[in-house]
């Protein structure tokens, strides 16, 4: 079905607790691989998460967030705790740019299917600048929680 995923996943506090079990379920119907991503406002500086250890987490002086980078380093091991495989990356952008970097990374990691949470949903103008720039695969936006 999907071999290759990019599932862009948020880091705020008010984000629903599912959101994860969708993604782990539909990783699984899927059978690829999955690629997580959380674009931080900052500057532009990517930076890799590696399942289990944390090794590829940036040292707290750095421009992002250790909230954000603990949030995507748990979701990167729950993944990976279900047997998914997955690689983690955290960008640093300006707002206006994250859906450039959405397509860009989707573009150098060959994914067939964008997969944007729910947070994309709620008033952000990111899904809808992804869709707009045409992407050369599909995209899933999921639906806000009831």
């Amino acid at each position: 079905m999907y071999d290759r995923m990019l599932i862009a996943i948020d880091t705020a506090l008010d984000s629903p607790d599912n959101s994860m079990r969708r993604a782990i379920q539909f990783a699984r119907m899927s059978g690829g691989t999955v690629h997580l991503l959380h674009v931080a406002r900052g500057h532009v500086v990517a930076s890799d998460i590696s399942a289990g250890s944390g090794l590829g987490v940036l040292p707290g002086e750095d421009d992002v967030d250790v909230h954000e980078r603990e949030i995507v380093q748990r979701a990167v091991d729950e993944m990976a705790r279900a047997g998914i495989p997955v690689h983690g990356e955290l960008v640093n952008a300006t707002e206006h740019d994250a859906a450039q970097v959405i397509v860009q990374r989707a573009r150098d990691l060959q994914v067939d299917l964008i997969v944007l949470g729910y947070q994309h949903y709620r008033g952000s103008t990111v899904a809808d600048q992804v869709i707009r720039q045409q992407p050369h695969c599909s995209i899933l936006l999921a639906r806000p929680p009831e």
